[in-house]
């Protein structure tokens, strides 16, 4: 019997004992050290070691606030010297002015599919970028709002005061199309008319967008020419409907061209069209007077929890958040810069990143996540030859295009990155896979003591560097907290700072964003924007010890800390509240007007703030042990097998189990190769994952992450399934062997678990009762 061969690859900060004894690695990390304190990088690192702590408790009572807001929170991006800038439609011609010929927005020029040959699945086909300046956004923005109140369309803007809750008239606009320049381009300009801009997720169903138009009594949708039929077949139920303007936005070149039809009392205009309109009427539309307190936008919820609430942000929401978010990026920023925009814009994490961008006087670049690298596109060069290498001139993924200096990104992201990545070192000669792992251990051991690895950067992770572009000064992750491995791998393999934040829509992305020189990794979120104070409030549920999460709690899992509770926040980016649901509001605020959270949060001693879970995802077991469900799958989803581009893993626990157990969408080609190395024969990739020995191995791996993120005892999982996701990915219901999507109900728009539909699912496929059993003694 041969030797057994390692499991798939996996970059560790946490060194070998072969590493240790290894004579390289030490002449490596002696001589990396020698260099950096050489090029006085001590300097900074004692700078950051004697900072005082970043939020201090404020008026005599529990409530913190950044050190640098304790004069007062921050309301605008600008300066009072430099204007009333105060709402969405003076910082557009704020940011004009002050940037006018600097690039604002590129764009890809889409044109169409490409199947290479023996492809399983045509990719997409880009030409050159085309850009918009400052000024061209400015102009582009204002001429469409000036369409959507010419009488021909006939929006009305909101009335100053005016309750958006309690009016009937044309005055709110629908956003239904995917990220693009276009889209912030009729937000802004419906903003500058005070218009309400409601945002549907592109990839929410229609009967959606329909209860939307009606909620909102929209007359006006913007969507893309492929959904204009769709849309249109909402007027028999939706009578405020009267035009879709409809964009261009990845439609290939032989599909554009005739308008396309639209339903009897519908009007069907192109984008360009309206812009013409707006052009022909702007002298004779009299600016409107705008309302920093008034409702800006309703951005619909992904719908984790149940039916999508509409979230009010007020202009003032807007304004403040983005100052607050300034702070963090400011001094890392300048104009010029390029961010890669490519989340969903009726997300309020890209939504308030792009504005914030702007704001700085940095471009953005826009594309989809399918498309960000050369696996999923290609490029036509001018000569009409196709390329399909990133390092070429003409590079076909956006990353490579548009060479990012700031990217936002959810964990999947992260995650899916770091396994490609580590998928790469694995095809690696011996040699050239130690220098990779004896450079990662010492810049991830460098990067705790707060100090650069200059020559294990030049070594090893330019190269690493230059597959993001080249140009990263920062990354942040939002949506939900980041494995610590994660984290470690991309700001140790990129070579720049990876930051967590953390926000709700609720709080138009203000909370806390971890700052861009703190290089702590243990689930540090950051201290409270300069827009914000918060608060921990003691909650009646326990910790996986037993032990209530208390205000005044000095300690946490052994680690001393400031308090421990439910996260509560206030000030002035908090919503006005749900779109008439007065009952929702009310649940979610205090007496006092302090915004609920949900989550459980602890602070540090350095005043830093970190998310343990969400409350309604503190699950009791039987032996009444509560298990953090959603740090669990955080940390079990950096198991190579588990597949974060088909749906991830799902965590289940109740109080008639023992232990959790947990859904797996396994990774095909880890589990194959796993299998092919360790003689496991199978028929298909289905019949592989129903194997026992595979099922086995993969629990083996997924302890193992458990157990290194420090899970307690009772979160380790007693048992999985395997599922394929291998099938399509739009199928509703979804079958055993299908991915989880947005498009099938299984995640939010914004790549979040639909744990509900899941669990109904697979309960109603006869899984769940065989995977429960397992976690049962």
């Amino acid at each position: 019997m041969g030797k057994a061969k390692a499991p798939p690859f996996k970059a560790s900060a946490t060194p070998s004992l072969a590493l240790l004894l290894n004579p390289l690695a030490w002449l490596l990390w002696i001589l990396d050290f020698l260099l950096w304190f050489a090029l006085f990088g001590w300097v900074k690192t004692l700078k950051q070691v004697m900072k005082g702590p970043y939020s201090v408790e404020c008026g005599g009572t529990a409530v913190r606030r950044k050190t640098s807001a304790l004069g007062g929170l921050s309301t605008s991006p600008v300066p009072a010297s430099e204007g009333d800038v105060r709402t969405t439609g003076a910082l557009l011609k704020h940011v004009a002015k002050k940037y006018g010929s600097y690039r604002a927005m590129g764009t890809r020029t889409f044109l169409g599919d490409y199947k290479p040959e023996g492809a399983k699945f045509p990719l997409k086909k880009f030409g050159e970028t085309t850009w918009i300046t400052f000024q061209e956004l400015h102009d582009r923005s204002t001429r469409f709002g000036a369409a959507l109140v010419d009488k021909s369309v006939g929006m009305k803007p909101l009335p100053p005061g005016c309750d958006v809750e309690k009016v009937t008239g044309p005055h709110t606009v629908l956003l239904f199309e995917d990220t693009s320049a276009e889209w912030m381009i009729c937000a802004l300009g419906a903003l500058s008319q005070s218009l309400v801009v409601a945002t549907s997720y592109a990839t929410l169903g229609i009967d959606a967008v329909g209860e939307a138009i009606n909620e909102s009594h929209v007359p006006v949708v913007v969507a893309n020419r492929k959904q204009v039929a769709k849309v249109c077949g909402l007027k028999a139920r939706c009578p405020s409907l009267k035009t879709i303007v409809y964009t261009e936005v990845n439609v290939a070149p032989a599909d554009q061209g005739a308008p396309p039809d639209a339903a009897k009392g519908v009007r069907a205009l192109a984008l360009e069209d309206a812009l013409a309109l707006g052009d022909s009427v702007l002298g004779a539309t009299s600016a409107p007077t705008l309302d920093p307190k008034q409702v800006a936008v309703i951005m619909y919820t992904s719908g984790s929890t149940g039916k999508p609430k509409g979230v009010m942000l007020k202009h003032e929401s807007i304004l403040s958040s983005i100052s607050g978010c300034m702070e963090v990026l400011g001094p890392v920023s300048s104009p010029g810069d390029n961010y890669l925009g490519y989340l969903p814009q009726a997300h309020i994490l890209e939504f308030c990143a792009e504005l914030t961008c702007l704001t700085l006087g940095m471009n953005i670049g826009y594309a989809d996540p399918r498309t960000l690298t050369s696996t999923g596109a290609v490029r036509e060069r001018p000569d009409g030859t196709i390329n399909r290498a990133p390092s070429d001139v003409h590079p076909p993924g956006a990353i490579q295009e548009f060479k990012p200096t700031f990217m936002a990104g959810v964990p999947k992201v992260w995650d899916i990155l770091k396994k490609g990545m580590e998928d790469k070192v694995a095809e690696m000669s011996f040699l050239k896979k130690l220098v990779f792992e004896i450079c990662f251990v010492g810049r991830a051991y460098a990067l705790r003591q707060h100090r650069d690895s200059p020559l294990l950067k030049l070594l090893v992770f330019k190269k690493f560097s230059a597959m993001l572009g080249g140009n990263l000064k920062g990354t942040i992750s939002g949506g939900g907290a980041i494995a610590s491995e994660v984290q470690t791998f991309v700001r140790t393999a990129f070579s720049a700072p990876a930051v967590q934040g953390y926000a709700l829509t609720e709080t138009c992305c203000s909370a806390t964003i971890q700052p861009m020189d703190d290089n702590n990794l243990d689930g540090v979120a950051g201290p409270p924007l300069t827009s914000v104070e918060i608060r921990l409030e003691s909650c009646d549920i326990n910790d996986r010890d037993g032990k209530p999460y208390l205000s005044t709690d000095k300690s946490h899992y052994g680690a001393p800390c400031c308090g421990r509770g439910e996260v509560q926040m206030k000030g002035p980016p908090l919503t006005a509240g749900y779109f008439k649901q007065p009952d929702k509001t009310a649940e979610v605020f205090t007496a006092d007007g302090w915004f609920r959270s949900g989550d459980v949060g602890v602070w540090r001693p350095d005043g830093m703030l970190v998310i343990v879970d969400r409350l309604k995802n503190l699950i009791k077991l039987k032996g009444g042990e509560y298990i953090a469900i959603e740090s669990m799958e955080k940390e079990y989803s950096t198991s190579p097998y588990v597949s974060g581009a088909n749906g991830g893993l799902l965590c289940y626990g109740d109080s008639d189990m023992d232990r959790p157990v947990a859904f797996v969408v396994a990774d095909e080609k880890k589990l194959q190769q796993y299998a092919d190395e360790h003689g496991i024969a199978y028929a298909s990739f289905e019949a592989l994952c129903a194997d026992e020995a595979m099922n086995a191995e993969v629990l083996r791996s997924l302890v193992a992450a458990g157990k290194a993120g420090k899970l307690g005892s009772n979160e380790i999982l007693a048992g999985v399934l395997l599922l394929p996701g291998t099938g399509a990915k739009e199928t509703i219901p979804p079958a055993f062997e299908d991915p989880w999507t947005p498009e099938n109900g299984m995640l939010t728009a914004s790549n979040k678990l639909q744990r509900k539909p899941i669990i109904k699912e697979y309960g109603a496929k006869g899984r769940m009762e065989a995977l429960k059993a397992k976690g049962i003694k």
